[in-house]
C-alpha cells in the first residue's frame, strides 16, 4: 500500500467553529463562561486523548487534567496568533506526553469493557467487522511509534488538523511537522505490513 493510500485510511473529517474570543475573555472572570467552553470542547479533547492513549480510564483522567489546567490559566491566555482551540490541544498534547513519560514503556493496550463505550463511538463509522478490527490494529501500531510521530499523525489524520494548525499546537516549525509525518507514516506502514494488516 502506498503512503497516499495509508493517509486516506487515516483521514477523518472535523468541523471548525470560531466563536471563542468572547467566551475566553468572559471565562477569565466568569465560571459559567468557562463552562460553555468546557461543553463545547469536552468531546473533542476526550476523543483526541483517547486516540493518543486508547484507554478509557486514562482518557477520562487526562481530559480532566486538561480542563483543570485550562481553567487555572485562562486568565493568562493571550491570542498571540494561536486560537483558543489550538491552545487547548497544546495542553492536551502536553498531558499525553507527560503520561507517556511516566509510563516509560508501553506494555499492553487495555481492551477492558470500560473502553468499549469509547471504542464503540470511535468505530461506529466502520462498514464491517474487518474495518473495525483494522481500526484497532492501527491504534495498536500507533502506540509503537515514538510520541513525536504518534502526535503529529493523530493530529493530522484523526483530528484533521492542517500542518499550520499542528505547528500551532506543538510549537514546532511546519518543515519539522512535515518531516515527522513522513517518517512516522513510513514507520507505521512498516509495522502494519509486518503485522499483516497491509500488503507488502
Amino acid at each position: 500500500m502506498t503512503e497516499d493510500a495509508l493517509k486516506c485510511r487515516l483521514r477523518l473529517v472535523s468541523n471548525i467553529v470560531d466563536e471563542d474570543d468572547i467566551l475566553v475573555s468572559e471565562a477569565a472572570k466568569d465560571k459559567e463562561a468557562f463552562a460553555k467552553l468546557y461543553d463545547k470542547y469536552f468531546s473533542l479533547v476526550l476523543g483526541y486523548i483517547y486516540h493518543c492513549v486508547f484507554n478509557g480510564t486514562i482518557t477520562e483522567d487526562l481530559t480532566s487534567n486538561v480542563f483543570l489546567a485550562a481553567f487555572r490559566h485562562i486568565g493568562r491566555y493571550k491570542w498571540r496568533s494561536i486560537p483558543f482551540r489550538a491552545w487547548l490541544y497544546r495542553i492536551a498534547t502536553n498531558e499525553v506526553r507527560m503520561y507517556w513519560r511516566r509510563q516509560k514503556l508501553v506494555t499492553t493496550v487495555d481492551q477492558s469493557e470500560q473502553n468499549r463505550r469509547y471504542e464503540s463511538n470511535a468505530v461506529s463509522a466502520c462498514d464491517s467487522a474487518s474495518e473495525c478490527e483494522e481500526y484497532r490494529m492501527v491504534h495498536r501500531a500507533l502506540l509503537k511509534l515514538r510520541i513525536k510521530y504518534r502526535t503529529v499523525i493523530i493530529l493530522r489524520y484523526f483530528e484533521d488538523k492542517t500542518i499550520q494548525q499542528i505547528s500551532e499546537i506543538t510549537g514546532k516549525k511546519e518543515g519539522t511537522i512535515k518531516s515527522q509525518l513522513h517518517r512516522g507514516l513510513a514507520e507505521l506502514q512498516d509495522i502494519l505490513v509486518r503485522w499483516g494488516v497491509l500488503p507488502e
